[in-house]
């Protein structure tokens, strides 16, 4: 179908749903606003081809400044009113952002849309539409200066480092040199950046809430002094030393499935579009993990603390034993938590949750040590709090029986999930052998099917590059074997002439 034919169809569709429309009632319109009929009943493919012409007339660029004309010619009396008195008025704003709907719902219905023949504004008002009625995350790509406002309005840029300039790569988030790379990009390392964004986001709120419910937990047993439930250097430390490493490496390292996987199967790019790993549910989710785990940190050992008795024949239930063995509960199911959910484990993540454990114990032995407390005697109080808590065998126990409780439902939850309600993910990472044993399969097919450029025993195309891959004639042409030689009897003047260059050849 050309594209003249093209534009009338879908110019006559949206001519006809603008028409019913105006003849229904304005609460009926607003009503079926969200509801309206579909452009293309059928499930055929369909595709749009539109021009820039056609395009004003959606968005009302052009159509300004005759308008303002026409009107100053009315009420000069040089120009008469039109006979239908809808087509000399210009659309309120409602019929306008109705028709700027209808075209993004009839674009959205086809497989491919065409503009062509558009302006540089032009591209970035459909980008501005479709953000703006779709409400949907939207990515531009281009590789020139014309392309540059159609970039920066999308949510994504993506300039392609082509021979129209660098305009294109200098205003856009991501850069490449050739468009076939787009795939790698959303399918493979967009898939992998939001997995990644999203595990952050929702251990950062846990871990946090789950070390600051505990003060709230504390105050009503400390008749709302505000005194702190830990020690003051634990506070500053915990996020910056304690339990950022873990998260930090999870947010720029893991990855469910590998490259060759993400490509095989692009069922596993749905859930970003559709937001499903991080939304007010997860958040949610997070805020209630963080609370039941507060409760067990706090709880268990101030019920251990009730009533005891250490082996010195002395009661470790102080103020500063309780901070020590809550502290210690929290480092440890916060780093278990964050190797629960790892799925790309790496010598840096062992070393990053196994180091952010033994960091603790070293800092608070020596914040706790008599050392630094004669050198400061006002800052460091906790003197020996550490040596004389961690002595004691219940303590440890203690310790043991928090975090186990505080895991406990999220391993059984996770099990729960992984076998009973698995994910497209949890499928394929459970059947990556065999997945990846099909691909090297079929990258052997390939080959074999795909004979190389430059085979010994086989005649080959000669290669257009000052330096070839295949062997010259250097050698051939410096032997001499390929000038032929005239045996004659007689040389005359003129044969002698005709073998020089013969023997220049042969010389060289």
């Amino acid at each position: 179908m050309s594209t003249g034919k093209n534009e009338k169809l879908f110019r006559e569709k949206l001519r006809i749903r603008q028409t019913r429309r105006r003849n229904e009632p304005p609460s009926t319109s607003r009503r079926n606003k969200n509801l309206s009929e579909p452009f293309f009943p059928g499930s055929g493919k369909n595709a749009l081809v539109i021009t820039g012409g056609w395009l004003n007339e959606i968005l009302y660029e052009k159509k300004k400044k005759r308008r303002r004309l026409r009107l100053r010619l009315r009420r000069l009396g040089k120009q008469p009113a039109p006979s239908n008195p809808q087509d000399g008025q210009p659309m309120d704003d409602l019929e306008k952002e109705m028709r700027q709907v209808d075209f993004v719902d009839m674009a959205c219905e086809c497989e491919s849309v065409i503009c062509c023949r558009v302006t540089p504004k032009q591209k970035a008002n459909v980008v501005s539409l479709v953000k703006k009625y779709k409400k949907a995350v939207t990515l531009s790509i281009g590789d020139g200066a014309n392309d540059v406002n159609m970039i920066k309005t999308a949510d994504i840029g993506v300039g392609i480092s082509g021979q129209e300039g660098m305009q294109a790569v200098m205003s856009s988030d991501y850069a490449f040199a050739q468009f076939r790379y787009l795939q790698r990009l959303l399918l493979v390392h967009g898939r992998w950046s939001y997995i990644r964004m999203c595990k952050f986001l929702r251990f950062f709120f846990f871990k946090n809430f789950a070390f600051t419910l505990v003060h709230f937990w504390y105050s009503f047993f400390s008749g709302y002094s505000s005194q702190i439930a830990y020690e003051d250097w634990f506070i500053t430390l915990y996020n910056l030393a304690y339990s950022s490493m873990p998260v930090l490496l999870v947010g720029l390292l893991d990855q469910d499935v590998n490259d060759r996987l993400s490509l095989k199967f692009p069922k596993l790019y749905v859930p970003g579009q559709l937001g499903t790993l991080f939304n007010y549910k997860n958040f949610f989710i997070s805020l209630f993990h963080g609370i039941f785990v507060s409760l067990i940190i706090f709880f268990i050992p101030y019920g251990a603390f009730l009533q005891t008795m250490g082996q010195d024949g002395e009661a470790p239930s102080d103020y500063q034993s309780l901070a020590v063995v809550t502290a210690s509960s929290l480092i440890f199911t916060v780093n278990l938590q964050i190797s629960l959910d790892t799925s790309y484990w790496t010598f840096v993540n062992c070393f990053a949750v196994l180091g952010s454990i033994a960091i603790y114990f070293g800092m608070m032995f020596d914040i706790h040590s008599a050392g630094i407390h004669v050198i400061f005697p006002t800052v460091f109080t906790f003197t020996g709090a550490a040596s004389n808590a961690l002595r004691q065998p219940y303590l440890w126990l203690t310790v043991l029986l928090t975090v186990g409780i505080s895991l406990l439902p999220v391993i059984c939850i996770q099990f729960l999930y992984k076998t009973i309600w698995p994910s497209e993910g949890d499928e394929i990472q459970r059947n990556r052998k065999k997945y990846e044993m099909e691909l090297d399969e079929e990258e052997k097919k390939k080959k074999k099917k795909e004979p190389t450029a430059f085979q010994r025993g086989r005649r080959s195309r000669r290669s257009a590059y000052a330096f070839s891959h295949s062997r010259g004639y250097a050698d051939l042409i410096s032997s001499g074997q390929s000038i032929r030689r005239r045996q004659t009897t007689h040389h005359g003047p003129q044969d002698r002439i005709r073998e020089l260059p013969r023997r220049e050849a042969e010389n060289i």
